[in-house]
């Protein structure tokens, strides 16, 4: 016999999945342990997002939601302040970077 928990994953019912664990949906994240790789993902995506976009957009507030699912909130507080300022490096573009200039 299967406990409920066990049903609910083998129904397929993926909403309750995610709002049981709101990590598990990506697999390339599927460790609870140590979410700072889904954490960095979420708000360069959101910050790259909110560049281009503007912080009001619908899809910038989901990846600031999906930031806020895997981030710490002082994290988050401090790259908001690096953002207000101008001096985070995680809203550079990838077609603006110089990573990829190195010889």
């Amino acid at each position: 016999m299967s406990t409920a928990q066990e049903k609910v994953f083998s129904v397929g019912n993926l909403d309750a999945v995610n709002a049981a664990h709101p990590h598990m949906d990506d697999p390339r994240f599927l460790t609870i342990t140590n979410q700072m790789n889904n954490c960095l993902l979420r708000f360069t995506q959101f910050a790259r997002c909110a560049r281009e976009l503007g912080e009001e957009d619908t899809r910038c507030k989901y990846q600031y939601y999906r930031a806020q699912c895997s981030c710490h909130e002082s994290q988050l507080e401090d790259w908001m302040e690096h953002r207000a300022r101008g001096s985070c490096h995680l809203d550079v573009l990838p077609d603006r970077s110089t990573i990829n200039c190195r010889q």
